[in-house]
């Protein structure tokens, strides 16, 4: 198990995570904001931008196919169907010329490049392509549901038809089929091939015509929201660094009040209870002092005398003061030196120059090594303590190991009103610094604190 707290140099809040997702916030960074901002409203612009093409040149598509029904309606009823009598039927000479001059004189333009009349039986009785004329095929569904029903059907003509033999292959056709009478009554079909091309193009004219209004807003929206932007990311960054001043500010006070104490019980209730100690040790030693009673007094003089150097251990947690006079190594040493009374091994390893380091680092590379030890004692029921201090590139490295039983899950080690870890992982990311709790169950734990130097 592998948890793991980290921060960043410099003026920085970190980022701190913690066992049921608590987080604290890296510092805003505007130029990375922006450039995030940048991007993601790029990302989006694209976004819209090819939805409106796709939406806008389906729509110019769909009203383009509708202009073509519209158009071959309008030239099947008022061009086409007068010019229709039963001669066109039987095939008689005059009938077809006269529908003949009419289609290429005043049907055939613009994308309108063929026009087919078909007989109810699929034989061809018309075509601009007189190749057609005579020829019989059978009628698709689509075809025979215009007829049936009398309403405009359209759809891509399949090229592959032997109706098609003599279309280009690589143009894509437009077919529109809708049924006409001859004068005589006789029901027929009348087919009108469009260019695809130009249906196309009018969805892209659409487009065009649509594209400009609607992506310049969305790019004004977006410049329009970066002073925004900008003013948000300037107040949360001033928020964040008046955060850290107050947790540093509290932190300094903490450690004001740690050297009061400290001070405090030294100069007071730990020389009161001294005292009473030695006239404690004085009265039991009276020569005409009765012995059951000489033996209490030596009993509670031991006591008061346990509870002295329990106030002095007690002391040196609260405010090390080897720490601040002989140095880190110096403390270390202390700190691992009451470990020895318990019958746990102990080695102490200092590599690193720790004069580069300011004093809240080494307040800090304390205070890890002290919770690490602590919580050996505590929890690890181990046989060997090791401290190391040591550079790796541009960090100073602080471990503490043990050969203890590990953590048996991913919970913290942790007493009731006490934050431990979590706290010591929280000034850690404060200051720059990251801290790894790494643990196999049965084979001991490794507390690793990195702090970067100047």
């Amino acid at each position: 198990m592998v948890l793991r707290w980290s921060g960043h140099g410099g003026r920085s809040v970190g980022r701190l995570r913690l066992p049921g997702g608590a987080v604290f916030d890296q510092p805003v960074n505007l130029s990375r904001l922006m450039a995030r901002y940048v991007l993601t409203g790029l990302i989006a612009l694209v976004i819209i931008a090819v939805f409106t093409a796709w939406a806008s040149r389906s729509l110019g598509t769909r009203a383009a196919i509708d202009s073509a029904n519209r158009r071959a309606t309008l030239t099947a009823h008022a061009a086409v169907e007068p010019m229709l009598d039963n001669g066109i039927i039987t095939g008689d000479p005059q009938a077809m010329n006269r529908l003949d001059r009419i289609v290429r004189d005043q049907v055939l333009k613009g994308s309108l490049i063929r026009v087919k009349i078909w007989d109810t039986d699929g034989t061809i009785l018309y075509s601009d392509e007189n190749r057609l004329i005579g020829r019989k095929f059978d009628l698709q569904e689509d075809e025979q549901t215009a007829l049936r029903t009398g309403e405009t059907e359209a759809g891509l003509s399949d090229l592959s038809e032997p109706e098609n033999q003599y279309e280009e292959p690589a143009t894509e056709l437009l077919e529109v089929y809708l049924p006409v009478n001859t004068q005589q009554g006789h029901k027929l079909l009348f087919e009108a091939y469009f260019r695809y091309s130009g249906i196309t193009e009018a969805g892209r004219q659409l487009w065009l015509q649509f594209a400009p209004f609607s992506l310049g807003a969305l790019v004004l929206l977006e410049l329009l929201q970066v002073p925004l932007v900008l003013s948000l990311a300037r107040r949360l960054r001033r928020t964040q660094y008046q955060r850290e001043d107050l947790l540093r500010n509290a932190l300094e006070a903490t450690q004001e009040e740690r050297r009061r104490i400290a001070g405090d019980l030294h100069d007071g209730v730990v020389q009161d209870l001294a005292g009473v100690a030695f006239s404690l040790g004085a009265a039991a030693r009276k020569p005409d002092r009765d012995p059951e009673d000489a033996a209490a007094v030596r009993a509670a003089a031991d006591q008061v005398r346990d509870g002295v150097r329990s106030l002095r251990s007690l002391m040196v947690e609260i405010y090390p003061p080897n720490l601040y006079d002989e140095g880190l190594e110096a403390a270390l040493s202390d700190l691992l030196a009451r470990l020895e009374p318990r019958g746990i091994e102990t080695s102490l390893r200092v590599d690193a120059p720790l004069d580069t380091l300011d004093m809240d680092a080494i307040q800090l590379l304390y205070r890890a090594a002290q919770e690490g030890v602590r919580n050996v004692v505590a929890h690890a029921d181990a046989t060997k303590v090791s401290i190391a201090v040591y550079s790796d590139r541009d960090s100073v490295v602080l471990d503490v190991s043990d050969d203890g039983r590990g953590l048996p899950g991913p919970d913290l080690p942790q007493k009731p009103g006490h934050l431990g870890l979590r706290a010591l992982g929280g000034l850690a990311a404060t200051m720059g610094a990251s801290l790894t709790l790494s643990s196999t169950p049965g084979k001991g734990t490794v507390l690793a604190l990195e702090m970067p130097t100047p």
